[in-house]
């Protein structure tokens, strides 16, 4: 062991580590404040590659001239669930969390944070886990799906504790205004975001005390339905920073002033209100389901319209400075897209037939590529001081696969309602009668594969950016090691 006097103090060192690192203490727990932001966008890579995996079975598995081979359809049931919580809830979530990481950066409390992570961390693990116990039932509850046994509930909870309690910590840090700073109004828009994620976490509490015991199906239909709806207000929230973060670093100039941004926001968000206490007041009651129903309705497309009015006339004005081939261009109009065909099958819907998955499918598709288009620049941002990515050339192509698959996808489970193919069926559960049926599900199939390649594409370059933030760490051991000897 060196002795004191051959020994530099602890502190010595760290001011060391600092100085070869650029100077800020930040530097050395994850580039300038970005660790959280990249703590969370690996939750979302990471819970997307799962997804995009059971995704690929369960097309296979809708397949009228496949379905044959798949004779137990609770192995799709199964793979159903956690694909869902995964991809909505988890990628959704985790994507959020990641973009309010990188705008409130170094302000953020870090053993808060730390025990975000770890509860998020044990939340997906429980969920993976739970899925493999003998004898767990999966319940296709709308919203979020479940498997009922404790391990899965275990991690379920986790995973709400852990990003709830960032999301409270979101609402009270303060947002950072160095280089990496976001626009006000895209800043506002998370925040949204997080109070509608919280409303819908309280609303769960409040659902699960008051329903009443009933057959699984039934039980967490209700239990999950009121903060199911306040989820689709959140990930609106999440959509429209998105669309103001794209519109910003393609055009320059921001869309939407605070106060704009503000009375937006609150608009989307202030009516989610009244589901906690509706809630607790009984699931059973008619004004908790018809509530959910009626916001769901009427709050959510009035505000992205106003929003997406406002782009097109930003748009519209610096149209002769833009370069139209710029891959934020695709994302936007990628996003705005989906978004106004699932409100147009929304509207179409009579029934519980496949119109339902299409229409939903296009919409989470349109928030899925707009943070699949936001997740370029996220890694410029949040990547070693020099070392930032090259945006892929062939980025615009990922997202054209992705975005025109998913609207194939949603447009072939629509041709196949509009014909009543019923929804949540797999395998030989399926009865297709008609031409139509086979020929939407057909349509279907193949939007699913492309929107796969592209998800697959989009997850390639994700995870070489990731693997490139390692580099960030690098000089603090070669530093500490050169201390050392």
């Amino acid at each position: 062991m060196a002795s004191p006097t051959t020994s530099l103090s602890r502190q010595s060192v760290i001011e060391s580590v600092l100085a070869s690192t650029g100077g800020k203490r930040d530097d050395v727990v994850g580039g300038n404040g970005t660790g959280p932001a990249r703590g969370w966008f690996l939750f979302a890579v990471g819970s997307l590659v799962l997804a995009g995996l059971l995704s690929l079975m369960l097309v296979v598995g809708r397949l009228p001239f496949l379905g044959w081979l798949f004779t137990d359809p609770l192995f799709f049931k199964r793979a159903l669930v956690v694909h869902v919580d995964l991809s909505i809830v988890v990628w959704f979530q985790a994507g959020t969390l990641a973009f309010l990481g990188l705008a409130l950066g170094p302000r953020l409390n870090r053993s808060v944070t730390i025990a975000a992570f770890a509860l998020a961390a044990a939340g997906v693990a429980g969920l993976l886990v739970g899925a493999l116990m003998p004898g767990a039932l999966p319940v296709l509850s709308n919203y979020v799906p479940v498997i009922d046994h404790p391990v899965f509930f275990g991690g379920l909870i986790c995973w709400f504790a852990g990003a709830g309690l960032f999301f409270a910590l979101a609402l009270v840090t303060p947002a950072r205004t160095d280089a990496k700073a976001l626009t006000p109004g895209t800043v506002i828009a998370l925040r949204a975001s997080a109070a509608a994620n919280l409303l819908a976490m309280v609303t769960f509490i409040g659902a699960w005390r008051t329903t009443p015991d009933a057959v699984p199906s039934v039980f967490y239909e209700l239990v999950f339905w009121g903060g199911g709806h306040v989820l689709q207000a959140a990930n609106v929230a999440t959509m429209l920073a998105l669309w103001q973060f794209l519109l910003h670093r393609w055009t320059g100039r921001a869309v939407l002033s605070p106060l704009a941004a503000a009375a937006l926001m609150a608009a989307l968000v202030l009516p989610q209100i009244v589901m906690p206490p509706l809630a607790f007041s009984g699931t059973t009651e008619s004004a908790y389901f018809s509530m959910a129903t009626h916001l769901m309705r009427w709050t959510l497309f009035p505000v992205v319209l106003v929003v997406l009015g406002a782009a097109v006339i930003h748009v519209w004005r610096c149209r002769a400075e833009l370069n139209w081939k710029d891959y934020r261009f695709v994302g936007l109009a990628g996003s705005a897209a989906l978004t106004l065909l699932g409100f147009i099958l929304g509207a179409m819907i009579r029934g519980s037939n496949t119109l339902v998955p299409g229409h939903y499918h296009c919409a989470i598709g349109a928030v899925t590529i707009a943070l699949m288009a936001a997740a370029y620049d996220f890694c410029a941002k949040v990547a070693p001081e020099g070392l930032a990515p090259e945006t892929p050339r062939r980025a615009r192509l990922q997202l054209l696969l992705f975005g025109g698959g998913q609207a194939v996808f949603g447009l072939g489970f629509a041709l196949a309602g509009a014909y009543g193919l019923g929804r949540k069926q797999y395998g030989v559960e399926q009865h297709v009668r008609s031409l139509g049926e086979y020929l939407g599900l057909s349509v279907m199939g193949l939007g699913g594969l492309i929107a796969v390649a592209g998800g697959i594409f989009f997850l390639l370059v994700m995870i070489r950016h990731i693997g490139a933030w390692r580099r960030d760490f690098t000089p603090v051991t070669q530093s500490l090691h050169e201390q050392r000897t």
